[in-house]
């Protein structure tokens, strides 16, 4: 059974995920319903301010915080998440994660390209909710 259950997320990396698209991050979740990955996936951004949670679409408003490691430059930095989480079988969900940054410097808020760490981060956050 396991091995039928490695080789549904190996196919379901290759053929569902393909290649995400510039600063998404994805996840496929075998062997565990929709609701409680849907579940997870709210726990990961409740540190976020509320913003639409419905029909598998999470997107949060923005969070102002302070710089990670690799945000040098800017004093400040505000971002927003939106996570999806999509079923394709019974037991089988995609988790995916975009983040939209900004920083501030020089009195301004410029765009954060490179979110790939915090994407990263969120994924993290929903596989350490699911228990």
């Amino acid at each position: 059974m396991r091995g039928w259950i490695a080789a549904l997320v190996g196919a379901l990396l290759l053929g569902l995920g393909g290649t995400p698209e510039a600063g998404t991050m994805r996840m496929v979740v075998a062997d565990l319903p929709y609701a409680r990955v849907w579940d997870a996936a709210v726990q990961a951004v409740r540190d976020y301010p509320a913003g639409r949670a419905a029909d598998g679409v999470i997107e949060t408003g923005w969070l102002e915080r302070g710089p990670h490691e690799g945000e040098g430059g800017f004093t400040r930095v505000m971002e927003r998440v939106t996570v999806r989480v999509e079923a394709f079988a019974e037991r089988v969900t995609r988790v995916s994660v975009d983040v939209e940054a900004r920083g501030w410097r020089d009195s301004q808020w410029v765009p954060i390209p490179d979110t790939a760490a915090r994407e990263r981060a969120i994924l993290d956050r929903v596989r350490d909710a699911q228990g």
